[in-house]
C-alpha cells in the first residue's frame, strides 16, 4: 500500500475526460451550442470534485504515515507475531506502513466486544501479512471485519462451535476474538484464522469462491490446477504436513496451504516444495529464507 496510488491519478485523468465527453454530448444534444458549454462546465465541477476527493485520500494517506507506529505497538507485535519478528528490516518498514494505512482505512467492528488496539493490530497484521509482497495492494476487496466475543454457529450465534471465522465474496471478514488470539499464541502449528479469512478473499472471482488465487501466473495457475487435487489425496493418506481441513474442499485448500507457508515455512518447503514455490512466487515472500537466516528449525 502506497500513499499515492498510481491508479487515482489515471481514473482522475480519464474520468474527468470521460464527464467532458458526457456532459458536452449531452448538453449539445439537448440545448444546442449552448447546452454543450454548460453541460462541458457542469463535467468540469464534478471532475474538480472528483480530483479533489482523490487528492484528499492521499494527503490523509501521508499524515497516517507521518505519525510512525509507537514503540508499544512495535514491542506488542513483536511479542505476539513470530512473523514481525523474524521479517528483514526493510520489509518490517513495509509492513509497520502497510500496518498504518489498513487501520486507517479499513473498518473493525466488534460485535458484542469492545474492539482495542491490541485487537485492531492483530486483525491489520493478519490481512498485511498476505499482502506485504504487494505494494499496489490496496484490500479494496475487504468492505468490514466483524469481531465476534467466540464462535459462533451458521446462523451466526454466538456460542456455536460450527465456526471461528468466516469470509463473504461481497467482503466481509468474520472472526472469533478468543481464536483469534490463539492463533497469534500458537504460531509454529499451521493453523491461524485471520490468515485463513483474508485468504479467502484473494480467491474471490466475480463474487464466488473457486479455490484459485487471484492474480496467479498463467503457468502456476495450470500447476495448481493439478496439485490440489493431488495435494487432497495426501492429506486424506495422512502422508501430508497440511491441515486435514484442506482436504474438505478445494475452495478450502489454498487457505490452509496459505497458513501453513506462513506459519511453518520451512516444513513446507522440505516436504511441499512445489506448493512452497508457488505461494513464495505469488506472495512475492520467502518466509522459510527468513528462518535459515535465522538458524531456526520448523
Amino acid at each position: 500500500m502506497r500513499a499515492e496510488r498510481p491508479q487515482d491519478a489515471w481514473f482522475a485523468q480519464a474520468g474527468s475526460g470521460l464527464l467532458f465527453v458526457c456532459g458536452a454530448g449531452l448538453g449539445a444534444l439537448l440545448h444546442g451550442v449552448p447546452g454543450a458549454a454548460g453541460g462541458a462546465a457542469a463535467a468540469a465541477a464534478i471532475g474538480a470534485l472528483l480530483a479533489h476527493h482523490l487528492h484528499s485520500r492521499t494527503r490523509q494517506r501521508r499524515k497516517l504515515l507521518a505519525a510512525p507506529l509507537s514503540a508499544r505497538h512495535r514491542d506488542f507485535l513483536l511479542e505476539r507475531y513470530d512473523y514481525f519478528e523474524r521479517l528483514p528490516a526493510r520489509l518490517r518498514a513495509r509492513f509497520e506502513d502497510d500496518l498504518r494505512l489498513f487501520l486507517g482505512e479499513k473498518r473493525i467492528t466488534g460485535v458484542g466486544i469492545d474492539v482495542n488496539d491490541e485487537l485492531r493490530l492483530l486483525v491489520a497484521a493478519s490481512a498485511v501479512t498476505l499482502s506485504l509482497g504487494w505494494p499496489e495492494a490496496e484490500w479494496d476487496q475487504l468492505t468490514e471485519v466483524l469481531l465476534y466475543p467466540e464462535n459462533f454457529d451458521r446462523d451466526y450465534a454466538h456460542g456455536g462451535q460450527d465456526l471461528a471465522g468466516e469470509a463473504h465474496a461481497w467482503g466481509t471478514v468474520i472472526l472469533s476474538v478468543p481464536t483469534l488470539l490463539e492463533s497469534f499464541e500458537y504460531d509454529d502449528d499451521g493453523y491461524h484464522v485471520g490468515l485463513h479469512e483474508f485468504a479467502h478473499l484473494l480467491d474471490v472471482e466475480q463474487a464466488e469462491f473457486d479455490g484459485m488465487p487471484s492474480g496467479l501466473g498463467p503457468q502456476d495457475r495450470g500447476a495448481w490446477a493439478k496439485l490440489v487435487p493431488r495435494e487432497m489425496g495426501r492429506i486424506r493418506e495422512g502422508r501430508s504436513e497440511l491441515d486435514e481441513y484442506g482436504a474438505s474442499d478445494p475452495v478450502e485448500f489454498f487457505p490452509v496451504a496459505v497458513e501453513a507457508f506462513f506459519e511453518r515455512p520451512r516444513v513446507i518447503r522440505e516436504h511441499h516444495p512445489e506448493i512452497y514455490e508457488i505461494l513464495a512466487r505469488y506472495f512475492v515472500q520467502d518466509p522459510a529464507s527468513w528462518d535459515d537466516a535465522r538458524r531456526l528449525s520448523g
